[in-house]
Order: structure tokens, then sequence, then C-alpha cells
């Protein structure tokens, strides 16, 4: 799919200017958590008002190494980031994060006939035991498997490939990256790294009209929440489609990418290492927008 890198005339010159929500307070994705061992076992009840994902997305690739897949059906978005310090030596960083979303949207196409909801940690774990058993790369990957059952979103990541939750065009909940220090995301691997069962793992009820935003650090590396939110308020005044919403993000993380001006990875960078950067981030950017629909 080619992605249409224009963005809408009414978005222009605004990418920069984007004011945060004073006084307003974001859940985080801590204070939600299930078991896993739970979520095949009990099927979600019974929706008020059936619930299901709009979903479209935009990639605009730097190294090449995100993957991703948007499976409106079922409700299944997955996003997975090839970690570029495998990169040399004749490594393909992208292999296992390629392996790892192949593996895991055809797992979601097999139970697409299930009526009890895909439990997004299940996902996950098939999808890395089988994407590990294929190849002994050394390349790793974070991963994301948002999942919508019922009323509720649930979740499984592993690193710094997250999400956010839109009410109104406010920003509801945001879930924070798994690092073991700046720049070293939890990443999964054939040969040692982290672990499934390391997956930061939830569920929040959403309702009709919400907006998910998923992507990898090339996104959220560059682009603060406080502009994040701005912009999809904008994109809902719009009625832009989520295919059109998530082209103009990514146009904002590109142009900031490329900007000299504060981003989330610079003032990181400045915080937990003492460094006097500026800018955004060069990388692959993938972003995934999902309207919760009745």
């Amino acid at each position: 799919m080619e992605i249409d890198m224009q963005t809408p005339d009414a978005l222009m010159g605004l990418a920069f200017g984007i004011p945060a929500s004073a006084g307003d307070e974001v859940g985080q994705e801590n204070g939600h958590r299930w078991d896993p061992m739970d979520c095949d076992e009990k099927a979600p009840p019974p929706a008020r008002t059936a619930l299901r994902m709009e979903c479209d997305f935009s990639y605009l690739p730097d190294h090449d190494e995100d993957a991703h897949f948007c499976h409106a059906r079922t409700g299944v978005v997955g996003v997975t980031d090839g970690v570029g310090g495998c990169r040399g030596d004749g490594v393909d960083a992208a292999e296992f994060s390629r392996g790892l979303m192949a593996n895991a949207y055809n797992a979601v196409t097999a139970a697409a006939a299930s009526s009890s909801g895909i439990c997004p940690y299940t996902m996950l774990e098939r999808a890395y035991q089988k994407t590990a058993a294929s190849t002994r790369t050394p390349a790793a990957s974070t991963a994301l498997v948002l999942s919508l059952a019922g009323q509720a979103l649930r979740w499984a990541y592993v690193g710094d490939s997250t999400f956010a939750v839109f009410r109104g065009g406010r920003l509801l909940l945001r879930a924070l990256p798994q690092q073991h220090y700046f720049n070293c995301p939890f990443q999964l691997s054939a040969v040692g790294g982290d672990r499934v069962k390391d997956a930061a793992v939830g569920e929040f009820p959403v309702e009709e009209g919400d907006v998910v935003v998923a992507g990898t650090d090339g996104l959220f590396d560059n682009v603060f929440d406080a502009k994040l939110e701005g912009i999809v308020q904008m994109c809902t005044a719009l009625s832009l489609t989520p295919g059109k919403m998530a082209q103009a993000i990514g146009r904002l993380a590109y142009d900031m990418a490329r900007s000299s001006r504060e981003s989330p990875f610079s003032a990181a960078s400045r915080e937990q290492q003492g460094t006097n950067i500026t800018g955004g981030k060069m990388d692959d950017i993938t972003v995934i927008v999902a309207f919760i629909v009745s």
C-alpha cells in the first residue's frame, strides 16, 4: 500500500503548535492489569452495544524494520519494531519483527470465527514460539498486540511499541514503554532477550467514538502526548477516516524526526543521560489508528 504523504490543508502549519490539555489526568496502562492465564478462559460479557474496530495505518520507513497488521473483522491489530542495534554483520534486523507479525496475523485469521474475543497475550506467545522455532537469527523486536473483546480493549506488549486511547478528543489512557535503560527497550528474540511473560498486559473499557492510536517508537519518540492529542482532535473535527488520520499523525512524526525542535526523545536523553541534544529521532514510523464504532 502506498502512503499518501499529503497532510490535509487544515492541518498544515499546526504540527508544532498544539497545546497541552492543562489539568487533565491521563490513565497509565499499569493500573489495569489482568492475569494473562485467564484471558482465554473468560469470554467478555455481552456488550450493551456491539462494538467493533475500523482501522487503518500509515508506514513511513527509514531502515524498513517495522511490521504490522490490522484485522478489523476480529478487532485485532499488531505492530513490531526490529531493534536497530541488531543491524550489521549481515543480520537482517527486520527478520524477527516480520516473523512475529506474519505468525500473529495467520493466527488471527485462523481464529476469526471465535466469538469470545482474541487474547493478545496468547496471540503474542504463539507468534513468538512459532517465529523462534523457525529461525536462529540474532535479530530482536519489540511487539504490541491489541484486541477488542466486547467493550474492553485488551493488550499485551513488550518494549516501546505502545498505544494511546482518546475519548472526545482527550487523551484518556497512555501505555508506558518498557525499557531497560534509555533507548534500550524490552525486546523479544530467538536467542536471548526478554520473554513474553515480561509483557505489559491489561484491559480498559472503551466506548463508541473512542480513538486508539498505536505505533512504534518512531511515533512516540517524536510526538509529545499533547501534540498527539491535538492532531487527533483536529482530524476528528474534520471527520477524517482512520487512514487519513494515521497519515496526518505519521507526517507529524516524520517532520518532527527531521527537525531541531524538542522531542520526547531529546527530552528523555537530557533527563536520563545528561545530554544537551535537541531534535527528533530518525526511525521507521508506524501509526495504526482504530475507531471504536458500533
